[in-house]
């Protein structure tokens, strides 16, 4: 069969620097057939939507997700004519720009009018592209399209990254709520913003323009899915000019290495988005200017990231109730989605940048020590090849594995899907304190930090750390150390030099290892009492709810081996939910209430309820800090509402990076 592809220099700039083996470089062309298989006939056929798009007379792209079904109109399908003409009659809102752009001149008069296609069948993960040109349109009032496409470019793509959904025919009545189709806009507005936020479906269109017709590549356009976890893209402004510009942000997850879409952007980087709403049946359009960062430059604007496209938004349309269809199902996300990242901005306003060391000489970390806590909670040792600045206690050290665990590249896991965009770096909280320096006023550079880490049944690192402890310890493995971070702490820095201080009265409240900041809180505490006697005046309470024998963990609050300092107090309410007959979770409880009981801990076994923070002395002039599942830290978030405590002395663990 003839085929008529041929990378172009974008996509293979793309394929060179990201290294894509030849192999796949050269079978390319061989993967996009001239014509249309019957098997993509028939998905085609049957789809009930259909993501669409082309440019206007700009050269601007507009991607829509149009309507290929109705309960009230049997005219409206998708009919497949030979190999490569396919009918399409569809419904939209008359606000869609795609209808609008079918209604301008072509750019220049007698060209072919473009388009390009992606079918996704939401309810199966399947998912076929085409391109070609259109060889009819017509675009009635009410936003009915009939449309005659000429195919010349089919091909099949993986299910990675598409949500499951069920999805039918609902005939809204479309509202306009934004529109800068005819005018330039560089800011988009706080509604169409929330739309890019709860998306975890997203259409990108571009295109590239063939210069030399003699180097036997085309003009042509694609359109490719873009999957994740709600919030994958990310959005941020910056002042421009006298106005705000807006950028999405789009990480890039592994995919088939053909980097046909970044190589488009590679060329020309006017693109086209669509943001669908299922859950409302909002619809934001945006066109804007494209382009992909790499290696250090992708970095610097998000973290753990390689790749990404960020692009500047240069045109939008939000449509409310402009979707017409109806979600009828929860969404199942794609088991293949990499955890949200987030933008350096973003970690630096919630305080959770990461501090490098200066200089240009690598850290690593060797696991030197562990401490069993509980059956599945372990304390690991690390000694570090250079002495660093540790944050305040309750800060972050972060981790890199790949050098030890990276096996490279694999398209799919259908066994462990996570693996495919695993990038091997943990961020743990530091569980031990720093040494403070009297003299210094400050907690002293160390070159020895712990973390806590709870093995996670199906958890990657947990289960690697808590498995080859011995051997990472006999074989001294070193591990890059990539820095530190603060933003949950009690500890605030004196601004005329002092030492660090503490609120006067404090409730702290964790759920299982979420207790890991709190334990160098305490240990930093006792350490700034002791070397600067009369300093800190601090009444502490510590809420804490765990599973089993985790409760063990109180140990490190109660232990007799240190004496409290003077004007430091400690009292640690206990709550233990214990799986029925549990012996170790009996034996733990026995043992601490024998052992511990007249040391500040009151042990229960039950679960945490609001009267157990009524019952603390002075709630509400106490600051209270929380760390553990979000389930907790909801369930506390709204008793302490109840119970009257300001928001303003509440502070959450938000650690997300």
């Amino acid at each position: 069969m003839a085929q008529i592809h041929k990378s172009h220099k974008g996509e293979l700039l793309l394929q060179e620097r990201l290294n894509t083996p030849q192999l796949i470089v050269d079978g390319l062309p061989h993967f996009i057939d001239r014509d249309m298989p019957p098997q993509h006939a028939d998905f085609f056929a049957g789809l009930s939507y259909l993501p669409l798009a082309t440019l206007d007379n700009q050269g601007r792209p507009w991607i829509s997700l149009l309507v290929t079904t109705a309960d009230n109109d049997p005219s409206i399908g998708i009919k497949v004519e030979g190999k490569n003409t396919m009918d399409v009659v569809a419904q939209t809102s008359p606000f869609d720009p795609f209808a609008r752009a079918l209604q301008q001149q072509p750019t220049s008069p007698g060209e072919e009018r473009l388009f390009a296609g992606v079918g996704v069948d939401f309810s199966n993960r399947r998912r076929n592209k085409l391109a070609g040109s259109i060889g009819t349109a017509s675009v009635e009032q009410a936003g009915k399209l009939r449309l005659r496409l000429n195919s010349d470019q089919h091909l099949g793509n993986c299910p990675k990254y598409i949500t499951v959904r069920t999805l039918v025919p609902a005939q809204r009545k479309a509202e306009l709520s934004y529109d800068s189709f005819d005018t330039s806009t560089s800011a988009l507005p706080a509604d169409a913003k929330a739309v890019v936020d709860r998306a975890s479906t997203v259409f990108l269109a571009t295109k590239h323009s063939a210069k030399d017709k003699a180097s036997g590549v085309q003009t042509d356009m694609g359109v490719n899915h873009r999957g994740g976890a709600p919030g994958f893209t990310r959005v941020y402004e910056e002042e421009d000019g006298d106005g705000v510009a807006t950028y999405l942000v789009l990480p890039d997850h592994s995919g088939n290495r053909f980097y046909q879409t970044l190589g488009n952007i590679e060329t020309d980087p006017q693109v086209g988005l669509v943001f669908p709403d299922f859950a409302n049946g909002h619809v934001l359009y945006v066109t804007g200017e494209a382009e992909n960062l790499l290696n250090a430059d992708a970095e610097a604007l998000m973290p753990r990231t390689n790749l990404l496209t960020r692009i500047k938004v240069t045109g939008a349309v939000l449509v409310n109730n402009g979707l017409n269809l109806r979600l009828t199902s929860e969404e199942q996300l794609s088991p293949y989605n990499p955890p949200v990242k987030y933008l350096q901005q973003e970690l630096d306003e919630m305080g959770h940048a990461i501090a490098t060391q200066d200089g240009l000489t690598a850290i690593t970390a060797t696991l030197a020590s562990t401490q069993d806590l509980s059956e599945s909670i372990k304390t690991f040792n690390f000694e570090l090849s250079s002495p660093i600045d540790a944050p305040m206690p309750g800060g972050f050290g972060v981790f890199d594995f790949s050098k030890i665990l990276d096996t490279g590249y694999s398209h799919m896991n259908e066994a462990n899907p996570k693996l495919v965009n695993e990038d091997y770096v943990r961020t743990w909280t530091i569980s031990s304190a720093p040494d403070f320096d009297a003299e210094s006023r400050s907690f002293r550079a160390g070159n020895r930090v712990s973390v806590t880490v709870k093995r996670k049944p199906g958890g990657l690192m947990s289960n690697v750390m808590h498995d080859n402890a011995d051997k990472l310890i006999a074989q001294k493995i070193p591990v890059d150390f990539k820095g530190t971070g603060a933003g949950f702490t009690c500890f605030s820095p004196d601004s005329e030099g002092g030492p660090p201080a503490v609120p006067t009265r404090m409730l702290w409240v964790a759920g299982g290892v979420g207790i890991t900041p709190f334990m160098p809180m305490w240990d930093g505490i006792k350490k700034v009492a002791i070397a600067v006697p009369g300093h800190l005046s601090t009444d502490i309470v510590l809420v804490f709810a765990g599973r089993d024998d985790d409760i063990n963990v109180v140990r490190h609050f109660i232990s007799q081996s240190s004496a409290i300092p003077s004007g430091v107090s400690l009292n640690v309410l206990a709550f233990q939910s214990a799986r029925e007959q549990a012996e170790n979770s009996l034996s733990t409880f026995d043992d601490l209430s024998q052992n511990l009981s007249d040391g500040g801990l009151t042990l229960e076994q039950r679960r945490l309820q609001i009267d157990d923070l009524r019952n603390v002395a002075d709630l509400q002039d106490r600051e209270v800090f929380m760390c553990g599942p979000d389930s907790l830290m909801d369930w506390s978030d709204e008793a302490l509402t109840k119970l009257k405590v300001a928001e303003t002395r509440r502070h959450r663990e938000s650690f997300i990076f």
